[in-house]
């Protein structure tokens, strides 16, 4: 079973929490330490009530917080107070709005959702942008790879979690026959059909069926016969079914190498996974690269921002 970094705190009380924060943010100077141990010792449903609690003393937590602190360490503490899907959702409308749309970043967030997470992203997105996500997928993607998301954003993924093995012969053959011999726009509605449509237990005994059938993983045939966003949005989705600890794994690490930082990915994976599966990524982070994910982390990093890193991880 999968566990977050960070729980649920018995002993919270809101308006010690308040207290405290209104505390370290007054007088001269800030006290960093506090505003950090203060914000990662309770899970995102607290921090909701401490934001409330602040509030009745007419104060706003968050501009309080705004004008208060800056950079990299702003933005986090500033996610980590974001309900969960307005997280995500700035994140996909940031995508759209800076210059040229990141693909990346739309891959990330919607290939590995199930439909009742899409539904709350279209929900939380139409509301706080008053845009429909899938208009926003028409307008800046292109081809079958605007096909492939706006399906995904359809929310046809079925949510039964019993495996079919007949089904999934059929579907590994459907998908072995449309990677066979010339490529054309048939072939392509099959796999979309499929990686659209499947729950993800199914989805990972049609990739079995498609190994044994083939002699080779699926990944290859991917490879093969789509190049560009659609390759790798495919590519995603079956990262996603068959290691999804490593598919943030791999994420992360990609935020951290090479020169610079991708800090926005950063932050909002590590946020965004705090409360769900974080210990296990770093687990699977350790396995795929033989290094701990925090000391990759600190290596990145510098300063206040660093050691609330650090204590969303550890």
């Amino acid at each position: 079973m999968f566990q977050g970094t960070i729980t649920l705190n018995e002993d919270f009380e809101a308006e010690v929490s308040c207290g405290r924060l209104r505390k370290a943010m007054k007088g001269l100077g800030t006290d960093f330490p506090a505003i950090t141990r203060e914000v990662t010792a309770c899970q995102n449903l607290q921090r909701q009530a401490v934001r409330e609690a602040y509030a009745t003393h007419g104060r706003d937590l968050l501009k309080d917080l705004q004008e208060e602190l800056a950079g990299t360490y702003s933005d986090t503490i500033l996610a980590l107070f974001a309900a969960p899907y307005d997280l995500l959702v700035a994140a996909l409308h940031h995508a759209f709005t800076r210059m040229g749309t990141n693909e990346k970043m739309v891959i990330d967030i919607l290939c590995c959702r199930t439909s009742e997470e899409i539904e709350s992203l279209k929900q939380h997105y139409k509301k706080r942008y008053n845009e429909s996500l899938d208009e926003q997928l028409e307008s800046e993607l292109s081809g079958d790879f605007r096909i492939l998301m706006r399906s995904l954003v359809a929310s046809e993924r079925d949510q039964n979690q019993t495996v079919d093995p007949a089904k999934a012969k059929a579907d590994a053959q459907a998908l072995y026959d449309a990677g066979v011999g010339t490529h054309t726009e048939e072939d392509t509605e099959d796999f979309i059909t499929v990686f659209k449509s499947r729950s993800f237990p199914q989805l990972g005994e049609i990739l079995e069926q498609y190994q044994r059938l083939a002699g080779r993983p699926i990944q290859d045939a991917i490879k093969e016969e789509f190049n560009g966003d659609m390759q790798i949005g495919l590519l995603a989705i079956v990262q996603r079914v068959r290691d999804p600890l490593g598919f943030y794994a791999e994420r992360v690490n990609q935020t951290l190498a090479g020169p610079g930082t991708d800090d926005k990915a950063l932050i909002r994976i590590l946020v965004s996974r705090s409360e769900i599966d974080l210990e296990g990524i770093k687990e699977r982070y350790k396995e795929l690269y033989g290094r701990e994910l925090s000391d990759d982390v600190k290596d990145d990093t510098r300063g206040e921002y660093q050691k609330l890193l650090l204590a969303i991880i550890n």
